[in-house]
């Protein structure tokens, strides 16, 4: 783990991986409109209940949002090492993308952000994917994670 510190309370964090999680998703689809896709999320759901919000995400939530959104990116291809290797018997194209992005945040916030404790990384992985994507989402990111959680625990990761 690095030493990456965040003050940021657990509220603005749910916000924030809520944002981040649909900004990674936007810059995979839409790659080229990665250097304004915060501006584009923020400002063109005010309206829509695709962002969930009960009031306007705070500073502290947009920039947790914003650094989450850039360990993904930067990491991608060792994130994805981490899903195939616990992905026994399933080639990474076979995991919904969104389920594949949901994976590839929680680890990243696991490995990269030392304040928040995997299990918590976890918890939010699994809620998200429930929110977002199909039934069988919550359990399959809850097994990649915490398998992921076990390695760590037993010194192999």
């Amino acid at each position: 783990m690095t030493d990456n510190k965040t003050k940021v309370n657990p509220k603005d964090k749910r916000l924030a991986r809520v944002i981040a999680i649909q900004a990674i998703y936007a810059s995979e689809i839409y790659p080229e409109n990665s250097d304004n896709i915060f501006d584009i999320i923020l400002n063109s759901g005010e309206d829509e209940e695709w962002l969930p919000l009960e009031s306007a995400p705070t500073k502290d939530a947009i920039n947790y949002g914003k650094k989450l959104h850039k360990i993904v990116v930067s990491n991608k291809d060792s994130l994805d090492d981490l899903i195939k290797k616990r992905s026994k018997n399933w080639s990474i194209n076979r995991i919904t993308l969104l389920d594949r992005l949901i994976l590839r945040m929680s680890l990243a916030e696991m490995i990269y952000i030392d304040d928040v404790p995997p299990k918590v990384s976890i918890a939010e992985g699994v809620e998200i994917a429930k929110y977002f994507s199909t039934d069988e989402s919550g359990s399959f990111v809850n097994g990649i994670l915490d398998s992921f959680y076990n390695d760590i625990i037993k010194g192999e990761e």
